[in-house]
C-alpha cells in the first residue's frame, strides 16, 4: 500500500498542500512550527483512527479556515482508491467523508481501507503511560489484521458505558440493582471476544519483539511482553472465544457486583487489562532507564508493522516523526530493514541526523506549505549538503 497523491487545506496551518510522494521513501524537513507533523497527523486522519498525538477533530481546524479539506489517492493490492474528508467550521461541524466517491457517515470504512503505523516521541507512554493506552495498542493493532473485529471493540465499549450508568442509577436508588445484570450477558460474549483477540496478537508479538530488542542491544538484554488479562489472569487463551470462557467472564461479573456498586463502576473486565513489558525479568515501567524505554517503545511499534506487512497482501504507510534524528546507527538501521518494502514519511529539522542514505524524494515545509526540493535523489546524504544551503 503507498500513497500516489495527497491535498490538504485548512488542517491547521496547512495551506494548499499537494504532494505526489515517492513509492518508498519520502523525508520533510523544515524548522518547528512549520507543519511537519501537521502534514503527518493529516495523513493519518484518512486511518478514521484517533490522532497519534491525542489531538480531536475540533483541533483539526486552522485557526481563520472555514474548512479543512484532505484529499488522497493511494495503492493498494488490488487498485487506486480515493478517500476525500473535509470539516466545515460551524456549531456543528459539518463532516464530510467519501471512499472512492462514496459518502460514510462514520469513519470504520476509512479504518478498513487504509493503514497506517505512526512513530512519534510520544510512544514512550507505550511504557511509561497509563495501561489503557497499552490497551488501545493491543486493539489498534489486532484489528488491522481483522478490521471486522473492530465492532467487537466498539461495541463492548459501549456495552461497558450502559453497564456503568445502570450501576451509578442503581447506587443512587433510582433503579434495582438486579437490573444491572441485564448487561452482562452481551457484555461477557464482546469481552471474551477480545481476551482472545488481544491475548493471540501478543503471542505473536511477543518472539519478534524479542528478536528486535536483541539485535538493538546487541544481544545484552532480553525484552519480554505478555497479556495480563483482568479476567482470565495469565491462562493461555485461544484464538476464539469458547462459550465456556464467556461464562467464566459472566461469573467474575456476576461476582464483583457487590463490589461494583460500592465503586461506582464495573470493576473487573477487560478495561483492567495491560500489556506487561518486561527487560531481564525486571517492569520496564518501573525499573527501565528512559533509553531502554524509547527503544521497547519502538520495538513494540516495529513489530506491529512488521506483523501487519507478513500478515496481510499489502504493506501499512510508515509515518516517523521526528523519531530519527535521536537514534543511533544501530536503530536507524533496524528501522529501515524493518521498513525496506513499506512506503516511509520521514519528519526531520535537520537531515543531517540521519545516518543512512536512501533513496527517495526530499520535501520542505514552510509556513504550512510544502515544496519538493529533491527528486529523483541520489541518496540523502549526498542531498544534505545542497538541501541545507
Amino acid at each position: 500500500m503507498y500513497i500516489t497523491s495527497f491535498y490538504a487545506d485548512g488542517f491547521r496551518n496547512l495551506h494548499q498542500v499537494t504532494m505526489h510522494p515517492d513509492a518508498h521513501f519520502n523525508l520533510i524537513i523544515g524548522d518547528n512550527a512549520q507543519g511537519k507533523t501537521n502534514l503527518l497527523d493529516a495523513l493519518w486522519l484518512m486511518t478514521g483512527c484517533k490522532n497519534f498525538h491525542g489531538a480531536k477533530e475540533r483541533h483539526y481546524l486552522g485557526f481563520d479556515a472555514p474548512f479543512f479539506l484532505c484529499d488522497m489517492r493511494f495503492q493498494d493490492d488490488r487498485r487506486e482508491q480515493r478517500i476525500s474528508y473535509s470539516v466545515e467550521r460551524g456549531q456543528q461541524k459539518k463532516r464530510k467523508i467519501s471512499i472512492n466517491g462514496v459518502d460514510s457517515q462514520k469513519t470504520g470504512g476509512l479504518f478498513e481501507a487504509f493503514h497506517c503505523v505512526a512513530f512519534s516521541p510520544s510512544d514512550v507512554e507505550l511504557v511509561n503511560g497509563a495501561p489503557d493506552k497499552r490497551r488501545s495498542f493491543m486493539d489498534l493493532c489486532a484489528c488491522q489484521l481483522h478490521p471486522a473485529s473492530m465492532q467487537y471493540v466498539s461495541r463492548a465499549s459501549l456495552l461497558l458505558s450502559q453497564r456503568n450508568a445502570c450501576i451509578q442509577n442503581a447506587a443512587r436508588g433510582r433503579m434495582k440493582k438486579n437490573d444491572v445484570p441485564m448487561w452482562d450477558d452481551q457484555l461477557s460474549a464482546a469481552g471474551a471476544y477480545i481476551s482472545c483477540m488481544r491475548s493471540a496478537y501478543v503471542r505473536s508479538m511477543a518472539p519478534l519483539c524479542k528478536e528486535l530488542y536483541s539485535i538493538m542491544t546487541g544481544g545484552s538484554e532480553e525484552l519480554q511482553i505478555s497479556y495480563k488479562s483482568a479476567v482470565y489472569g495469565d491462562r493461555s487463551l485461544p484464538d476464539q472465544p469458547t462459550p465456556e470462557l464467556v461464562e467464566h467472564y459472566h461469573e467474575k461479573l456476576a461476582l464483583c457486583l457487590e463490589e461494583d456498586l460500592r465503586l461506582g463502576y464495573t470493576s473487573r473486565g477487560i478495561q483492567r487489562d495491560d500489556l506487561m513489558i518486561s527487560i531481564d525479568g525486571n517492569p520496564v515501567q518501573t525499573f527501565g532507564s528512559q533509553g531502554q524505554r524509547k527503544s521497547t517503545a519502538l520495538v513494540l511499534k516495529l513489530a506491529q508493522a512488521h506483523l501487519y506487512n507478513q500478515k496481510m497482501t499489502r504493506s501499512p504507510v510508515v509515518l516517523l516523526d521526528d523519531v530519527m534524528g535521536e537514534l543511533d546507527e544501530r536503530r536507524q538501521r533496524l528501522i529501515y530493514d524493518m521498513v525496506a518494502e513499506m512506503q516511509v514519511f520521514i519528519t526531520l529539522c535537520h537531515p543531517s541526523s540521519l545516518r543512512l542514505s536512501q533513496k527517495g524524494k526530499i520535501f520542505r515545509m514552510n509556513a504550512g506549505q510544502l515544496a519538493e526540493i529533491c527528486s529523483p535523489l541520489e541518496n540523502v546524504e549526498n542531498s544534505v549538503e545542497r538541501v541545507e544551503n
